[in-house]
């Protein structure tokens, strides 16, 4: 047992006599309340049985002397504190439990918490899944907030109006609402971080409100910043703003204010990304010399315009107007699932994959940055001709790993070149993938991430609201008929507090037992201490 916070020695003295087995350790940081209670009253019975500690270096003390004692057996003390502790030492408490989750067996100190919130609508959708995946996969208690629900009525709040600014108040009321269902999300699941994906609701209410809450906050910026420019009014107030345009825009984030930012590439998802055996109906439906999958961008609009030779498939949304093209674009331009995706990667011998661009003629000649059609591409195997960017050559060996061409007469050229030598395309393929596995997948930069942020920002311990049953039975230890009563309030996963333990059993009928005493006396202390307005 631990109780954090001495008081006048009472509870430690009434849990001794009840719990007369049991090793008990007392902390009181604050040492002119230590002083008084030992000049007060006669606690050298409590100084005989107990180990007491006080001031601040308590609690490195305290840690290792559990660590080193009987109670470090893979099951974790009782800890009880005082609701004053909160008022004039509330860092105790979080001292305490970083360092006893970093000395118990059995911890789940890497463990986090962690809130992916998602956009309405756009490009970052399917990557709230794939990053909820992987930081699943590392482990992490994880949920998504899945906002695209609310695009058909951003859609209409659109529409409701004929003056921009009357549809622009609109839009921003939504916005702010969805801000504050992440807090309201954030608070409920007790999340420690909340991990943002480019365009989800992060307004500076909802980042301050995160941050008043003691929750960490990052967002992943997988825009380009030169389109994207709204990011010098919140990217300040991130505790961490990823991003993915290398270390050049990282010192210009810095110099705008960002107290942390680092570069994390895009990724792939090789449980989504991945080969498929197409049957013949999939393939004919899906498959074509060349293809490209995406929005009508300016500069693809131009550049396919002169590989109409071929056979050629252009799938995806945006393309309205796009003249010349309407004979290769495929089901009116519609939006494409990431199922059937996957399915045109790889049924498509040769896959053009051109950054988009809202000025260039075809490839920009400045383009930094990966897009994650690159890896989900080579995460499938399927073979890919990509336009130059100048990230490119950290991810792949280009002529080994991936097909790179710097303007339209090279790739016309290319794709001569690879349509003759398939067997030089699927070696090319093979090899992409295999970088991607070892390289590349979403777990690769979300580990990245949680060690950045571990580094870099401070993450506060989970607020206890309650133990569950199982804990509280596993901190019985050897006492049968305290582990018995635990076990008769419910089911294992049920989350108590003393405040409700104690209607539990007031309920009842007969004679007290042991532990039901204690834990009124326990909850009668807490009581006095609610009355004295020390909560």
């Amino acid at each position: 047992m631990v109780i954090v916070g001495l008081g006048l020695g009472y509870l430690a003295e009434a849990w001794m006599r009840v719990r007369d087995a049991d090793r008990l350790f007392v902390i009181e940081p604050d040492e002119g309340i230590a002083h008084l209670a030992l000049n007060t009253r006669d606690l050298s019975e409590l100084i005989q049985r107990a180990t007491l500690y006080v001031g601040q270096d308590g609690v490195e003390n305290l840690a290792n002397d559990l660590k080193e004692s009987g109670l470090a057996n893979g099951s974790s003390p009782f800890i009880f504190e005082w609701p004053s502790i909160r008022e004039y030492a509330p860092e105790i408490s979080k001292q305490l439990q970083h360092k006893m989750a970093a000395t118990l067996p059995g911890s789940d100190e890497q463990k986090l918490r962690i809130l992916v919130a998602g956009p309405v609508y756009g490009g970052t959708l399917a990557m709230g899944q794939y990053v909820t995946s992987a930081f699943e996969e590392l482990g992490h208690h994880v949920e998504l907030l899945d906002y695209s629900a609310f695009d058909e009525g951003r859609k209409l709040l659109d529409t409701l109006s004929d003056v921009k600014d009357e549809r622009n108040h609109l839009l921003s009321d939504l916005t702010r609402l969805l801000g504050r269902g992440i807090v309201a999300k954030a608070k409920s699941i007790q999340a420690q971080i909340v991990f943002f994906l480019a365009q989800a609701p992060g307004t500076k209410e909802t980042l301050k409100a995160l941050r008043d809450e003691g929750i960490t906050t990052a967002m992943w910026f997988v825009e380009d910043a030169e389109l994207a420019n709204w990011w010098p009014q919140v990217a300040p107030d991130y505790d961490l703003f990823f991003h993915i345009q290398g270390e050049a825009f990282t010192k210009v984030l810095q110099e705008n204010g960002v107290r942390c930012a680092h570069y994390l590439p895009v990724a792939a998802d090789p449980n989504v990304h991945r080969p498929l055996d197409l049957t013949p109906d999939e393939t004919a439906r899906y498959g074509s010399e060349l293809s490209h999958v995406g929005a009508g961008y300016f500069n693809r609009r131009r550049f396919f315009l002169n590989l109409l030779n071929y056979d050629l498939k252009l799938w995806g949304n945006d393309w309205e107007e796009a003249t010349g093209l309407q004979t290769v674009l495929q089901d009116d331009g519609r939006r494409v699932s990431t199922e059937e995706t996957v399915r045109i990667f790889n049924a498509t011998r040769i896959n053009i994959n051109l950054h988009s661009s809202t000025y260039a003629q075809g490839v920009n000649p400045h383009g930094d940055f990966v897009n994650p059609r690159t890896f989900e591409l080579a995460a499938c195997g399927a073979f890919q001709l990509v336009d130059k960017r100048s990230l490119l050559a950290e991810m792949f060996e280009p002529g080994k790993e991936i097909a790179v061409f710097s303007d339209l007469d090279e790739c016309k050229s290319l794709i001569e070149h690879y349509l003759a030598h398939p067997e030089e395309a699927n070696s090319i393929a093979r090899a992409g993938r295999t970088r991607v596995l070892r390289d590349h997948t979403y777990t690769h930069r979300m580990a990245e991430a949680i060690r950045v942020l571990c580094e870099n920002t401070s993450i506060q311990p989970v607020k206890s609201s309650g133990n569950t049953v199982a804990e509280m039975v596993a901190a019985a230890g050897d006492d049968a008929e305290l582990a018995e009563f635990l076990k008769s309030i419910g089911n294992a996963e049920k989350t108590l507090t003393l405040e409700h333990i104690a209607d539990i059993i007031r309920k009842g009928e007969g004679a007290l037992s042991r532990p039901e005493a204690l834990f009124l006396l326990m909850n009668e202390f807490q009581l006095k201490a609610e009355e004295k307005g020390l909560t």
